[in-house]
């Protein structure tokens, strides 16, 4: 493998717990785009753990070496399940963890990019579901547009038919591109394709400035949006499995929620082995709680909750509106006990006053 050039796909992600679903997915993708070069080039996958200190419970309740693991067990699952070429080779990176042990700091994907050389970003593919390329190509994460040009993109649609197309991905991610909000962000700090472009169509700083504040002269700027798509590969709908979405990190952390005795159901989604790993080391039974919002019955839960308050707040305003029925009744009653009363003293004052005057 050391004479032939190699790609690198970078996949981040919390793999908590990593699913067979997952493992076809980065043997589609690395095949995908090992056919894009004939297969004349080595492809290495590396499978990047976040490390604990990403904001997610499922990453947090759950030791980082756990989380190796059961990477490495999926790694196993590939080769034995499928023709791995030879030109292909599957990695457990770990660059990330090492990152959040020396700085206590979840980390970017810039910062973790930092783990190639220069001349090697230039083969590196971010491997991206359409949610996080659309996060991007709309300016969501910092240095949005630099990361667009530092290294190239594959793309996996994960939509439904009915909601995007078929292959359709390219399209939407294209129409997605905010690119105002991009070049904004980029603060005159462009890449140099893009600054290159800017050049060669006699675009200006103060044209730049105007567009990106009115939107003006919106067509000459086109260009840049092609230049983003350019770096971006779409993996065909066919090469994403059917069961992604379904078989994804969160339903396997349902079902340990909800059916946690269970091993056939998490059999299902897990790779062989880790289902009695999990269940053996209790992975996430003490971090339930954490991602119950996740869970299909917190609806009703809330629903139930939502009826009782309302039901609570009823009784409590119908009793404080008898108490404060039966508080001015008392209240009319004193009040004409002493109107009689004083009436009476008025009445028999009255009548002493003529008996003297007789």
């Amino acid at each position: 493998m050391t004479n032939k050039k190699t790609i690198y796909i970078w996949d981040g992600g919390v793999f908590s717990p990593p699913t067979r679903a997952v493992g076809k997915l980065a043997f589609n993708i690395s095949s995908y785009i090992s056919s894009k070069f004939d297969n004349k080039m080595n492809v290495e996958y590396h499978f990047v753990p976040t490390n604990k200190y990403y904001n997610k419970p499922w990453v947090r309740c759950v030791d980082e070496e756990d989380r190796v693991y059961m990477l490495h067990n999926l790694v196993k699952y590939i080769h034995a399940n499928y023709s791995v070429p030879s030109n292909i080779k599957f990695v457990v990176n770990e660059q990330d963890i090492h990152f959040g042990k020396k700085e206590k700091d979840p980390g970017t994907t810039m910062k973790s990019l930092e783990y190639f050389t220069s001349k090697q970003k230039e083969n590196v593919y971010l491997a991206n579901s359409i949610e996080n390329m659309i996060q991007i190509v709309k300016g969501g994460r910092h240095d949005s547009l630099k990361l667009l040009f530092m290294v190239k993109s594959i793309c996996y649609d994960i939509y439904s038919a009915e909601l995007i197309g078929v292959n359709q991905a390219d399209n939407y991610v294209y129409k997605s591109i905010q690119l105002r909000d991009l070049l904004k962000d980029a603060d005159g700090d462009y890449p140099k394709e893009v600054s290159h472009y800017f050049k060669s169509n006699k675009i200006t700083k103060s044209m730049i400035e105007e567009y990106i504040s009115s939107n003006k002269e919106e067509s000459i700027f086109e260009g840049v949006k092609k230049l983003i798509m350019e770096r971006i590969t779409f993996l065909p709908k066919h090469l994403v499995p059917e069961a992604y979405r379904a078989a994804a990190g969160n339903r396997v952390r349902e079902e340990l929620d909800v059916y946690y005795s269970s091993l056939k159901n998490i059999q299902n989604f897990t790779t062989p082995g880790i289902e009695k790993y999990i269940t053996d080391k209790g992975l996430y039974e003490h971090c339930k709680s954490r991602y119950v919002d996740k869970l299909i019955s917190r609806k009703s839960k809330k629903s139930r909750s939502r009826s009782e308050s309302k039901h609570t707040i009823t009784t409590s305003k119908s009793k404080s509106k008898s108490k404060s029925k039966s508080n001015s009744k008392s209240k009319s009653k004193s009040n004409s006990k002493t109107k009689t009363k004083a009436n009476s003293k008025i009445k028999s004052r009255s009548k002493t006053i003529r008996k003297r005057k007789k």
